[in-house]
């Protein structure tokens, strides 16, 4: 009987010995296949001589789009601008999963703040309309245009009563619509035009103007789920920006591109 326990307790310590060194083995693979890898190199990509280059071309195009705005939208009063130039890269990973860092992206917006009087409201959507018509945007929604948006944002449902109507007609006029080239450019370029009666949550604009806004500093961190480099950071408060506009109209111009990006997760 003796024997027989002598045994036994040598059989559980083995037995022991084996998970703790199995549990130890699986818990190095789990975290060598779920630990965060190196992120890529997001200054060498930003400061890089063909980035550089890139960014100048693309800076040197919005600002020619930018300078015609007076001559295109002569009866719009300039308010202001803000610019962000960032490149950056974001971690995503499962619980369970080894995660990745996204490819590095390198893009300059610019917003362009105007006002303009608001008696016939809808005749200056229709104005803008044209205007982005004639220069080769082209609506990326479901909405054709500035227009379009906001006659959908105000129709009433089906079969509406009397104040359903009036409800739909009393809705603000605060369209907003994402546009993109009408013919393939080199580099990704978007606009996002938004027009509102501020202040309102319906003024929408792109870039890090109302992250700004809220935090009152830069969106894009340096940590261990994002990695950026800023090349130009001058944003704005749009409701400073917009103050001036009481009782008018105002309409922002998001000018976004993506002028350089890596061709391959590391």
């Amino acid at each position: 009987m003796g024997v027989v326990r002598f045994w036994l307790r040598w059989a559980l310590i083995a037995l022991l010995g084996v998970a703790v060194v199995f549990g130890g083995w699986a818990g190095w693979r789990f975290y060598r296949d779920t630990a965060i890898p190196a992120p890529p190199d997001v200054p060498g990509l930003a400061r890089a001589p063909e980035t550089e280059e890139a960014r100048l071309a693309a800076e040197r195009r919005m600002a020619d789009r930018i300078d015609r705005l007076p001559e295109l939208l002569p009866w719009a009063q300039g308010l202001g601008r803000s610019t962000v130039d960032v490149c950056r890269t974001d971690y995503r990973g499962g619980l369970f999963l080894r995660g990745l860092w996204l490819p590095v992206a390198c893009e300059r917006t610019v917003n362009v703040y105007l006002a303009f009087d608001g008696g016939d409201v809808r005749s200056r959507l229709a104005d803008l309309d044209r205007y982005l018509d004639a220069e080769g945007w082209r609506s990326s929604q479901r909405w054709s245009g500035l227009v379009a948006a906001d006659e959908y944002a105000h129709q009433p449902p089906a079969d509406p009563t009397p104040e359903e109507v009036a409800e739909a007609a009393a809705r603000p006029i605060a369209p907003s619509v994402e546009f993109r080239p009408a013919t393939d450019e080199a580099v990704r370029t978007e606009l996002a035009v938004s027009v509102s009666r501020p202040p309102g949550p319906e003024l929408l604009t792109s870039g890090e103007d109302y992250w700004y806004e809220k935090y009152g500093g830069r969106r894009y961190r340096n940590d261990e789920g994002q990695r950026s480099e800023y090349l130009a950071w001058q944003p704005v408060r749009p409701s400073e920006v917009t103050g001036p506009a009481e009782g008018r109209y105002v309409v922002v111009l998001g000018f976004t591109t993506r002028y350089a990006e890596q061709q391959e997760a590391p």
